[in-house]
């Protein structure tokens, strides 16, 4: 398990954009395979100090979560931007929601809702998104999740300028 602390990091000035941009080329085929629609909202995607295979790593994560868990005919949102002293990608679905009591639970390590237990053969080891936590962590950034609009938005943000 990736521990904020343990992760080494090979900082290189990135552009954010760039890797969203990468990542959604990435996912095309499976969402197309699904039946499902990724669009992007790009704004601001600022170049920032980051580890760039790491956080590509969170962003197809996310990416790849909302595809397996929105049904065909639905559309995954990839947003960019800058808010405050941070960047944010941005990535909401239309699963249906988390449910309230599992919202606190998502980012434990092997933890997965009662849907994702289902045998559809979809699911991993849920490890994918405490893996993430731990990248944005060590990056000073943070990684949320709320339901929104029938569905549940992950936000992964990393500040503007990192700590010396």
């Amino acid at each position: 398990m990736i521990h904020a602390g343990a992760l080494r990091l090979r900082m290189e000035r990135t552009s954010l954009g760039d890797l969203v941009s990468d990542a959604v080329a990435t996912a095309r085929a499976s969402a197309e395979a699904k039946g499902v629609t990724v669009k992007g909202r790009p704004e601001s995607a600022p170049e920032i100090d980051l580890d760039p295979s790491e956080v590509a790593r969170v962003i197809f994560n996310l990416i790849d979560n909302a595809i397996r868990h929105t049904p065909s005919r639905g559309t995954v949102w990839v947003e960019t931007g800058i808010q405050e002293r941070d960047a944010y990608v941005s990535v909401s679905d239309q699963c249906g929601g988390i449910p309230r009591a599992d919202l606190a639970r998502v980012f434990d390590p092997a933890f997965r809702g009662e849907i994702a237990r289902t045998p559809a053969g979809n699911g991993g080891a849920g490890l994918g998104l405490a893996i993430a936590r731990g990248i944005a962590e060590a990056h000073h950034g943070q990684i949320t999740v709320c339901n929104q609009d029938g569905g549940c938005r992950f936000t992964f943000s990393l500040p503007l300028t990192q700590p010396a």
